[in-house]
């Protein structure tokens, strides 16, 4: 099952952020997304991010050849990635969603890492694990 995690800008000494587990939250994006809808906040999956490279692995040939353009890899303010994780965490905590403490867990655990990145100006972007 895909997972998301957090890659940060540079590495943060105590701050495992690859070591997060974000299967609830793959598990869920869809809804997840319905929520963000409502609250008008950035959805979770525009911060994701890819290098060529990782793009490659996946689809086993170079983007260009399989028609696919990839953006530069980019970095966001943590702060954009605290305001959607505020949001999903309130929405999630008022209403009763499948793997609701998975996803309570999860997004805690992403907001102590961004916090982290916030504290120290380090940008970061979401990944995903296949």
């Amino acid at each position: 099952m895909p997972a998301f995690y957090i890659v940060l800008q540079e590495k943060i000494p105590g701050v495992d952020s690859i070591g997060l587990e974000g299967r609830a939250l793959c598990k869920h994006i869809d809804s997840l997304q319905a929520i963000v809808n409502q609250t008008g906040v950035k959805p979770l999956t525009s911060f994701l991010s890819f290098d060529k490279s990782e793009v490659e692995g996946l689809l086993g040939d170079t983007p260009e050849k399989a028609g696919i353009e990839i953006p530069d890899k980019q970095y966001f303010p943590a702060a954009d990635g605290l305001h959607t994780i505020a949001a999903l965490l309130a929405a999630v905590a008022a209403q009763k969603t499948p793997d609701q403490e998975k996803l309570t867990n999860e997004l805690r655990e992403f907001k102590d890492v961004l916090s982290a990145a916030q504290a120290r100006n380090v940008g970061w972007h979401l990944g995903i694990d296949y």
